[in-house]
């Protein structure tokens, strides 16, 4: 019982301080961050959420200031781009039984002083190495530290995450384009079709090529509204051959419903508050994707 009790304190310790240190490319591991190993959240609905609400943030590449647009993932900031690989990463991984948790991105020149800070005191953060303030790539939105498993050791180049640290596994930053996800809003997505199908996966149109916006559209909550939790989830569909849709928040499907009479209407109690992105898609009667829909609301206590 004790060594269990021990086991949870050390847990929730690590996942109560969401940065740990920093990893900056330098073309030399020994001058690399040390980081301890990333504890992710068991919680799906919050491992995988998004809040597509921008906020601009400084960022930093060698130094040089710059800004960049951050979005939430996880409860994490996080630059779109990566985040939106991520959740592409993600599902995958969630297809394949493995639970990936992002457990840290992007970070503010404040937070990077912080770390670099009690590397040169050794008051705290346990006086791990950290880069120096504008030049850690976890200030330039590339960088990112995952929860550890052989699926991703052997599949995150699929989805353009790299390892640039050979000492800790964990650490991933990301060289691609923008795969294009609930954020995008519209744009046309830049990424290769959806590296989680195989040859034996039924050819659906991606949502670049679905039919024109008000196929399906949400009609509770509507967009950026400030709602109390418990209220019911609903999406109209115009097009009658969408015979099923189904409610997620980044790549946690948190419901499906067949009444497209009522709406499609479901009832769910999320499990925790604030700025929230859902998406619903929308299926025929074969299970071919027609349509998607996003909307941003707040969840109030």
């Amino acid at each position: 019982m004790l060594a269990k009790k021990l086991a949870f304190l050390l847990v929730a310790s690590v996942a109560a301080a969401p940065f740990f240190g920093c990893a900056a490319v330098t073309g030399d591991d020994d001058a690399d961050e040390h980081e301890d190993e990333a504890v992710g959240e068991s919680n799906d609905e919050l491992r995988s959420a998004v809040s597509c609400k921008e906020q601009t943030a400084t960022a930093y590449q060698s130094g040089r200031p710059y800004t960049i647009q951050v979005v939430q993932i996880g409860g994490k900031a996080i630059a779109k781009p990566t985040g939106h690989a991520f959740l592409r990463m993600q599902a995958a991984a969630q297809a394949a039984g493995v639970q990936l948790s992002l457990t840290s991105g992007f970070r503010t020149m404040a937070e990077q002083t912080r770390l670099y800070n009690c590397y040169k005191s050794k008051r705290c953060n346990n006086g791990n190495l950290a880069a120096a303030p504008g030049y850690s790539n976890h200030q330039n939105g590339l960088a990112l530290d995952l929860s550890t498993s052989s699926w991703l050791a052997r599949n995150a180049s699929k989805f353009g995450f790299v390892r640039t640290v050979s000492k800790e596994a964990w650490h991933y930053e990301f060289h691609g384009k923008d795969p294009g996800g609930p954020c995008t809003r519209g744009a046309t997505p830049t990424g290769d079709d959806d590296p989680t199908e195989t040859d034996d996966t039924p050819t659906t149109p991606t949502e670049d090529k679905l039919p024109a916006a008000g196929a399906l559209t949400w009609t509770s909550p509507k967009q950026d509204v400030r709602v109390e939790n418990g209220f019911v989830v609903k999406a109209h569909a115009t097009s009658p051959s969408i015979v099923k849709v189904v409610y997620s928040q980044g790549s946690f499907e948190f419901g499906t419903s067949t009444a497209a009479a009522t709406d499609f209407a479901l009832s769910y109690q999320f499990k925790y508050m604030g700025d929230k992105t859902l998406t619903v898609k929308g299926y025929d009667a074969k299970g071919a994707l027609m349509a998607v829909d996003h909307v941003d609301f707040t969840l109030l206590p």
